[in-house]
């Protein structure tokens, strides 16, 4: 009787249930393999945008620091449009604030450059949370920078 069987599975007929099923397995193992590889790749991708952009953005706010300290001597009266400036002495960055900038009067007596050490802060969210990019810079006092 077990040869029967054996060889109605030998036979040359069609496939049986047992190779359809394996091929289906196969099949479903890859596909989700190169769904989860894409969604992954999707991510990166997406995040490093994220990223990216930030970092554009505090760039922009450096920049325009910079253009306004080098035109006026007061420097409490420098704004950036969208960005919150954080006042000396105060925690930097802030996580309650997305657009961040801080001024520090800087002098070093040494080489005689006074001036201010920029500091901005852009938040931006991305697949696994919130996170920061953060951004230094020096602005000399009299527009050299």
């Amino acid at each position: 009787m077990g040869s029967k069987y054996l060889n109605k599975l030998r036979s040359k007929k069609g496939t049986t249930m047992v190779e359809v099923l394996a091929a289906v397995l196969i099949l479903a193992i890859v596909v989700t393999a190169v769904l989860t590889t894409i969604s992954f790749s999707q991510r990166t991708i997406l995040s490093g945008g994220s990223e990216g952009k930030a970092a554009a953005e505090a760039q922009s706010i450096a920049d325009t620091l910079i253009s306004q300290l080098s035109g006026t001597s007061d420097a409490s009266k420098v704004t950036v449009s969208g960005a919150v400036r954080v006042p000396e002495g105060s925690t930097f960055p802030d996580a309650t604030k997305d657009k961040q900038f801080k001024l520090t009067s800087v002098e070093n007596t040494k080489d005689s450059v006074k001036g201010y050490r920029i500091q901005t802060a852009v938040y931006y969210s991305d697949s696994t949370g919130r996170k920061c990019v953060q951004m230094t810079a020096f602005a000399a006092q009299g527009g050299a920078s």
